[in-house]
């Protein structure tokens, strides 16, 4: 299957990717140069980074190995992807190289073997940061969703500070997944504290507070929260 260098199957689906070959380090040519593309963003934290990158333990993906995907406006064809939860970007592999999907564009796709589904949504986080990325959907109809961005963070390497200590090596470590709804089309920070949560729907916080004492459900776990959110679209 061979893939365009900046469409995936542009006469049918009109999808616009940034070329990101990770495994090219060329430097910029002048200091002060502008970063005007997504390449170049990766180039240069690589480049900063180094070895660090290279050599640091754990991983930047939620699966390091590339699975198969459908996307959902290409039917039954398949490609191979995984998503960098470092960068927030979803990967597809190609013949010879890699590509980041662009995420300001409208996709959804599916990992076959799990059922894993990815939607790309404009959202603020809890840093207060506009972002466009890929949110897993965990519930969704056409009025209310609830969705999971899932998070892995780079931490350089920190030498030691007195003659005991030992370097402590660079490091991608895996997060805690941050949860969101949306509500007609808009995205939001799910609140985690449960009077917080039972202000989302007023008309209801009576029924809610009961239904989450008694089914003992957690605000920050994936099954509860779907468990909860199945019962909301109910009322």
């Amino acid at each position: 299957m061979k893939l365009n260098r900046y469409y995936i199957l542009a006469l049918t689906f009109c999808l616009i990717i940034t070329e990101a070959n990770y495994a090219q380090t060329t430097r910029r040519s002048t200091e002060g140069q502008t970063l005007s593309s997504r390449i170049d963003k990766v180039q240069h934290n690589m480049l900063l980074n180094g070895a660090n990158l290279a050599n640091a333990n754990g991983s930047p993906f939620i699966n390091d190995e590339f699975e198969l995907v459908k996307f959902k406006k290409l039917g039954n064809r398949v490609f191979l992807a995984r998503y960098n939860a470092n960068l927030g970007e979803m990967q597809l592999k190609r013949e010879n190289d890699t590509i980041a999907l662009d995420n300001t564009k409208n996709l959804e796709l599916t990992f076959t073997q799990s059922n894993k589904v990815y939607k790309t949504h404009s959202y603020t986080n809890k840093e207060n940061i506009s972002k466009c990325g890929f949110l897993v959907v965990l519930m969704e109809n056409d009025s209310l969703a609830l969705l999971k961005e899932e998070l892995v963070k780079f931490y350089d390497r920190k030498p030691p500070s007195n003659s005991y200590e030992k370097i402590k090596p660079a490091e991608f470590k895996r997060l805690s997944d941050v949860y969101y709804y949306r509500q007609g089309d808009k995205v939001s920070l799910l609140p985690q504290k449960r009077k917080d949560f039972l202000k989302l729907f007023p008309q209801h916080s009576s029924e809610l507070k009961d239904y989450i004492k008694e089914n003992k459900i957690s605000l920050k776990k994936d099954e509860d929260l779907i468990t909860l959110f199945e019962y909301i679209n109910t009322l």
